[in-house]
């Protein structure tokens, strides 16, 4: 790899000078947003007016998210050597903050003190303490209060499930239903294209995996791209104008499987990359919609072709069947035998599949707090679009890992080393990210950063950090014959 991409003492990606390179993906960032708004949204979304500004305004001189709920952690296991209670803390560790921020290091200790006061049965203790993060908590206030907010209503759900309590103030006959997240993201609302538009952030390893995969295929006439899990869809039109402009190896075919457990969202998803391609690029193309569950899957529901070369998409999908070991590694053997050139993962790269609940609660609520902050300054903080994708999707992933155990909890994260570690059983081994790869995920983090975002090497993978919090990971891997 060229020395200018990597600074080696600190592993910080830098912009790699290739001017050939810039030329040739100057034009990629266009296409998901243009699939998005034509194809998804009739064209046109319109946003209410912002008239509560963000923390664009005043980010500069907030603590980072995550900082504050670290401080606060150390703040409680001072107290907790001390036997101190944390409704009355006198301490140095919050000297220096403004009163905003010191509102939020209040809050943000009484939640962490009440997840203690949880872990160790003391439940009336703990409801007591949520009683009091609940005076400042909310909704639409700071990131920090927004996060507590929302870990508040978790953590309360889990200690009336464990009292026995959650049953009785649910009207008789009701049943608690799964939330499907893959269903809300093949069927995006405006308020999920919103988001996905004004927080590119999250686009920084889509492109990185996507120029991965272009890297290993642009000698090939047939291509067969398979998407397992495969979510919004819009991005692989990215892919498709890339492809359209390599001009050195004409394309017989892009092929793209998508897996999915809905049918109708699927289809939908391919009749519109479908009439993307259409529109827009000079090559065959074909979609097939694979709709079964991921345990479930067989080699020959792929339709291999011997004369195509297959590569392996995985976005947020591995991670969701770490609560079925044996599930994941029949997956892992499956796609070992599709033969694909490359297989890129993207996943979170926190430990939120932690057995001990505070190792777990402490890594989610870090995480985001990450996604909050982040939100934050991309987003109004009345923008009803960003206080609809917190309130239903973060909402209810954040339940899952704070309030389920067992099967139950299937929002499960490991970091990148632990994947490392189980795909090198199966005879998976990390592959560098080009220098191209490198250089679309820094224009991208250029565009969305806002001065806080970085990207690390950890690796051959790619952590992309929010203020120096590390938040999603972008990886690339080649099977052993």
């Amino acid at each position: 790899m060229d020395s200018s991409l990597v600074n080696k003492g600190k592993d910080q990606i830098q912009r790699p000078r290739c001017a050939e390179e810039k030329k040739e993906s100057s034009c990629l960032p266009s296409a998901s947003c243009t699939i998005l708004q034509k194809h998804y949204c009739g064209g046109e979304i319109r946003e209410k007016p912002h008239d509560i500004p963000s923390s664009n305004t005043s980010g500069s001189h907030a603590p980072p998210t995550v900082s504050i709920f670290e401080m606060a952690r150390a703040q409680l296991l001072q107290q907790t050597s001390k036997k101190e209670d944390s409704s009355s803390f006198t301490s140095n560790t919050c000297c220096g903050l403004y009163p905003r921020a010191l509102k939020d290091f209040e809050i943000a200790l009484l939640l962490q003190d009440s997840a203690e006061m949880f872990s160790k049965r003391h439940y009336d203790r703990a409801t007591e303490l949520l009683r009091l993060c609940n005076l400042s908590a909310s909704p639409s206030g700071t990131p920090v209060q927004r996060v507590v907010y929302y870990f508040c209503e978790a953590l309360r759900k889990r200690i009336d499930k464990e009292k026995g309590t959650l049953s009785l103030n649910r009207p008789e006959g009701w049943e608690e239903k799964p939330f499907d997240l893959d269903k809300v993201l093949q069927n995006p609302k405006p308020f999920a294209v919103v988001c996905y538009q004004s927080s590119p952030f999250f686009q920084v390893p889509q492109f990185a995996g996507i120029q991965a995969i272009i890297d290993n295929v642009k000698s090939a006439k047939r291509i067969h791209l398979i998407d397992f899990g495969v979510k919004i869809g819009s991005h692989w039109a990215v892919l498709m104008q890339a492809l359209d402009n390599v001009g050195d190896c004409p394309f017989e075919l892009l092929k793209i499987t998508a897996v999915a457990t809905s049918k109708q969202m699927v289809e939908e998803i391919g009749q519109r990359l479908s009439s993307f391609a259409a529109e827009n690029i000079k090559f065959p193309f074909s979609f097939k919609a694979v709709v079964s569950e991921m345990k479930d899957l067989s080699k020959d529901l792929f339709e291999l072709d011997t004369n195509e070369v297959v590569a392996v998409y995985s976005e947020y999908s591995l991670g969701g069947m770490l609560a079925w070991p044996n599930h994941l590694e029949s997956v892992l053997r499956l796609i070992k035998s599709l033969n694909p050139c490359v297989m890129v993962v993207i996943d979170s790269e926190a430990n939120t599949n932690a057995p001990i609940f505070m190792d777990r609660f402490n890594e989610a609520l870090f995480l985001y707090g990450a996604f909050f902050d982040y939100l934050d300054v991309c987003m109004e903080r009345n923008n009803h679009y960003r206080m609809t994708f917190e309130g239903l999707i973060l909402r209810n992933i954040i339940q899952n890992i704070i309030t389920c155990e067992g099967n139950e909890r299937t929002f499960r994260n490991v970091r990148l080393e632990v994947w490392r570690d189980l795909f090198e059983k199966f005879g998976i081994k990390e592959t560098e990210l080009g220098e191209s790869s490198l250089y679309q995920a820094n224009l991208m983090a250029d565009r969305c950063g806002h001065g806080f975002s970085t990207l690390d090497m950890n690796g051959k993978g790619l952590l992309i950090k929010w203020k120096g919090s590390p938040i999603i990971f972008a990886s690339a891997w080649k099977f052993s014959p």
